[in-house]
């Protein structure tokens, strides 16, 4: 096959792929649609991408979410969400490509995506059962319908396309078929006699009849004349179907069926002709006038096939991408108005809360927080706030779509070892108790040396020890058998707390409130946990509903089966807040300032050292208490150059933060925070 006849077939399978593709990546668009649209109807967190990537979270090493946190910060779930979705993209867009060719094949492939959807969403630790796999279940046979349709779309405008340069196929016999001619070629024809063979031996013709030799010679000038006279009409009429071919070439396929019955008409009348002449006479133009008729007769061929398979081509390869385009803009539709909906409807699920969490007013505390020195505060620009506004709080977890609670329906269960009167409470019965503020800095495990996952916030609720005892828990110290506290989230997340550590006396709280009004639905609302002194990860539960009391042993949180420790105290640290890494600045007079934090043990000194100087003492601000961050600064003559600084701090206990490195896994980081900056 010559390169022109492949390289029409080699666009066709481009095309066609290019628009399985597209089909490809709108049955997916439609899966989550429709998934978005059902999960309305179920709950939000039941949709494929929360589902997944929910399970992708849980799946993934506790290295591995360490870099994503430190590297994304708190936006590491959004970036999350989109990797999941470019997955999805590229398996779309490879699905589509395969269902081009093997729809079927490709449609089923979207299914088992829809079951490994639903799979992930049933095995979520807050699943609520079967039913949390109807939006995947469903967005998977709604995609894969689509795409089986557009499929056969895209197939519809490439198979009946003919590559040009090929005779038309017929489709019963598999052979190529060729019209008849559409005109005859007619030469010339003499008449020869060999020497000698003038006339019949005998004066006879073949016939054995006698006739007169005059009589012969008329009949041979009217047989020679009227030969003429059809070869001169012949090769008129010749010319003149040519050209009305040419005229024609445009018209439907009946009229040219029409003309090829004249042809065959006029080339049966040629051959009568032909058939007229008298037996034993040579003509030698007979062989070459057929030979024209054939090659006429086979080039008119391929010029009528040609045209007419373009022609054909066009108008159904036209029709078929008039209908796949008009079936791909609509379902682009149709997915669109699904998940806006779905979207819309399962925003106003949350309306309840929004609304319950609008009317809570906050009651006085039986006990205040202590009135904030004056001194604690230093008026340093660039440095961190003493009190940290809630929207600037950090905020980590592994919630892909923060629950919305309405505080109304909201319980909290109590039970487990030594628990002799289990109770469940609803947030009413929690602000009708005494409630205290206390100012308590809250510390994430996955904070880096110098990172920003600290904040010090003004907390109201009521304290947990007092809480846990009128249910019967003592702690192991005096006797009690447990000695875990499990809290459990509604979105299923579980944290470790020592009882000891809840029970020695410290504020642990069921937090209500920050700052002064009700928690924010990022940080917890309607209630949450807060135990000073220890990380996050085994202390800080946010949307919480249940406490267990068990053993260590017994039962492994959710991070602990992730490889970090059991038992979490708050290292020892500082953070330069400011100059900012790698500033330029002027030489002259610069103040160095940030916080240093050891609760339950506070700050007793905070030293800088300039590059490889030695360590000055900063000056401290104020202590509120020893669970809250201490500002401290020191001023520094600054000079031209490149210049290191670094700062440590020393607990109330004595203990100078260690200078070895460590990272966050299994227990908090660890080392001092230096930063670079010029001097000009």
């Amino acid at each position: 096959m010559s390169e022109e006849r492949k390289v029409p077939g080699r666009q066709a399978r481009r095309r066609r792929s290019a628009l399985g593709a597209l089909s490809g990546v709108l049955a997916g668009y439609a899966s989550l649609a429709v998934a978005e649209l059902v999960s309305a109807a179920v709950r939000p967190e039941a949709g494929p991408v929360v589902a997944v990537g929910g399970a992708a979270i849980d799946r993934t090493p506790a290295p591995v979410k360490d870099w994503a946190i430190r590297t994304f910060g708190t936006q590491d779930k959004l970036v999350l969400q989109l990797g999941i979705l470019l997955v999805l993209v590229l398996i779309a867009l490879a699905l589509g490509v395969f269902a081009a060719h093997h729809r079927r094949v490709g449609a089923a492939g979207v299914s088992l995506f829809g079951v490994v959807g639903a799979f992930a969403a049933t095995e979520r630790p807050d699943s609520t059962g079967l039913v949390d796999a109807l939006p995947s279940l469903v967005g998977a046979v709604a995609g894969a319908g689509l795409l089986y349709v557009l499929a056969g779309a895209v197939r519809g405008t490439t198979e009946r396309s003919v590559v040009a340069g090929r005779e038309p196929v017929d489709a019963e016999a598999g052979t190529a078929r060729t019209p008849a001619p559409r005109t005859a070629v007619r030469l010339p024809v003499t008449v020869t006699t060999p020497p000698g063979a003038g006339r019949p031996e005998g004066g006879r013709n073949p016939t054995g009849r006698q006739q007169p030799d005059g009589r012969q010679q008329t009949d041979s000038a009217e047989q020679t004349d009227k030969a003429q006279r059809t070869d001169k009409a012949g090769r008129t009429d010749s010319a003149q179907q040519i050209d009305k071919a040419q005229q024609t070439d445009k018209a439907e396929q009946t009229d040219k069926a029409g003309r090829i019955k004249r042809t065959e008409r006029a080339a049966g009348d040629t051959k009568a002709v032909e058939d007229t002449k008298a037996d034993g006479e040579q003509l030698p133009n007979q062989r070459l006038n057929r030979w024209l008729n054939r090659q006429l007769s086979r080039r008119l061929s391929c010029r009528l096939s040609r045209r007419s398979s373009r022609r054909s081509s066009r108008r159904s390869g036209g029709s078929a991408r008039r209908r796949f385009l008009a079936l791909a803009a609509g379902s682009a539709v149709a997915a669109t108005a699904a998940g806006a909906l779905g979207r819309s409807l399962n925003g106003s699920r949350g309306a309840g809360a929004i609304a319950s969490r609008a009317r809570i007013v906050l009651p006085a505390p039986v006990s205040h927080a202590p009135p904030v020195p004056r001194a604690a505060r230093l008026a340093v620009k660039g440095i961190s706030p003493f009190l940290t506004p809630g929207k600037d709080l950090y905020r980590v977890d592994t919630a892909l779509v923060v629950p919305k609670i309405d505080a109304g329906q909201w319980r909290l269960r109590i039970h487990g070892k030594g628990v002799t009167r289990p109770v469940t409470l609803g947030f009413d019965d929690l602000l009708r108790r005494d409630l205290i503020e206390r100012h308590i800095t809250l510390t994430c495990v996955s904070n880096e040396v110098g990172g920003p996952y600290t904040g010090n916030i003004r907390w109201l609720g009521v304290r947990l020890a007092d809480l846990l005892a009128e249910c019967g828990v003592r702690p192991p110290s005096k006797g009690g058998p447990a000695d875990q506290l499990v809290a459990r989230s509604v979105d299923g997340m579980t944290l470790g707390s020592p009882v000891e550590d809840v029970m020695d006396g410290r504020d642990a709280l069921l937090a209500i409130g920050m700052n002064g009004e009700p928690l924010t639905f990022d940080h917890g609302f309607p209630v949450r946990m807060v135990v000073p002194g220890l990380y996050g990860y085994v202390s800080a539960c946010k949307w919480l509903q249940e406490l267990e009391l068990t053993t260590f042993e017994d039962f492994d949180p959710y991070w602990v089966r992730r490889d970090w420790a059991r038992r979490a105290p708050i290292k020892t640290a500082s953070r330069i807040d400011t100059p900012k890494p790698l500033a330029r600045l002027e030489p002259g007079p610069v103040t160095i300032a940030g916080v240093a934090w050891a609760q339950r043990r506070g700050i007793e000194r905070v030293e800088v050292r300039i590059d490889d100087g030695p360590w000055q003492d900063a000056r401290l601000a104020a202590e509120d208490t020893r669970d809250t961050w201490r500002q401290w600064s020191l001023s520094w003559q600054a000079v031209p150059g490149n210049h290191s600084l670094t700062v440590r701090a020393t607990d109330g206990t004595g203990q100078v933060q260690t200078s070895r490195r460590a990272k966050t896994v299994p227990d908090g980081a660890s080392g001092h925070h230096s930063v670079v900056i010029t001097v000009d």
